[in-house]
């Protein structure tokens, strides 16, 4: 039969269940077909594209019925839930803890000590230092962070006066520490740098009459003038200069009654960081 092209529906293409079947095989029709406007299927792109076989319509296949349907509801874990162990629904996972190395301020070295921080992982075995707000966090258990696995142990630290002694009483604090809390290894943590962070009292013009040094270069006995740096302690001169000069050495039990030396001295010189110190 003779349709006008404006009558036909040209280049369609019949899919796996779109319900068109050839008569002449009986078999699900897959390809190009074309429309008719009275509602009849033919093969081919066009009438001009043979053979042009008459298609037969059946219902097409649901194929939202081949998949399994999906349930009224899924189980919902709403916000009270997660409101209840503290953490939202898109919290992320506790972390593990961020080591810091402490910087003790000039305000520490005046006071003459510090605070420190530790955590102790419980399940490795190992120590890690850390800064006051991530102590703190795992300290109050807060579940950000992963405070199941570890041990907050915190100690005071010297920082000045007697170079031996400031050795001696940190590693007596950190023993205290280990001994307290079972913290098993904590005194080999340190490495044996019990005075780490150590600063001699800063002082300038000085005056030894003798009996408290030697000069390290020489073993000499000496008598005179002299600063005590820092970093480096007792050294020969009034004050700190650029060029080379000799280190002292304390005679035993010198630097206690040096310290107190300098304690009692008014002299603003004598204060550390001053601007005629050369530091």
């Amino acid at each position: 039969m003779y349709y006008p092209k404006s009558q036909i529906i040209e280049n369609l293409k019949a899919n796996p269940g779109d319900g068109l079947v050839n008569p002449d095989t009986g078999q699900e029709y897959e390809g190009s077909y074309y429309k008719t406007s009275d509602g009849k299927f033919y093969t081919g792109k066009n009438p001009q594209d043979p053979p042009n076989r008459k298609l037969i319509q059946s219902a097409p296949v649901d194929k939202s019925k081949d998949s399994e349907p999906l349930p009224e509801s899924y189980y919902i874990i709403d916000d009270a839930y997660f409101a209840s162990i503290g953490r939202g629904v898109n919290t992320p996972s506790p972390r593990p803890p961020k080591s810091s190395y402490p910087k003790p301020t000039e305000s520490d070295y005046k006071l003459g000590e510090f605070q420190r921080y530790f955590l102790y992982n419980i399940t490795k075995k190992e120590y890690l230092e850390v800064n006051k707000k991530e102590f703190n966090l795992f300290k109050s258990k807060n579940n950000q962070v992963q405070w199941q696995y570890y041990q907050s142990l915190q100690l005071n630290w010297n920082l000045t006066g007697i170079k031996e002694d400031v050795y001696i009483v940190n590693r007596r604090i950190v023993d205290l520490v280990e001994f307290r809390n079972n913290a098993q290894g904590f005194t080999n943590y340190f490495k044996n740098k019990f005075d780490q962070y150590f600063k001699f009292a800063a002082a300038n013009n000085l005056e030894t009459k003798g009996g408290e040094f030697i000069v390290r270069k020489t073993g000499k006995e000496y008598v005179g003038p002299y600063h005590v740096h820092p970093d480096k302690g007792p050294m020969v001169g009034a004050k700190h200069v650029l060029t080379p000069h000799d280190l002292l050495v304390p005679i035993s039990g010198s630097m206690e009654r040096i310290n107190q030396t300098i304690r009692e001295n008014t002299n603003p010189t004598t204060t550390s960081g001053g601007s005629s110190g050369g530091y």
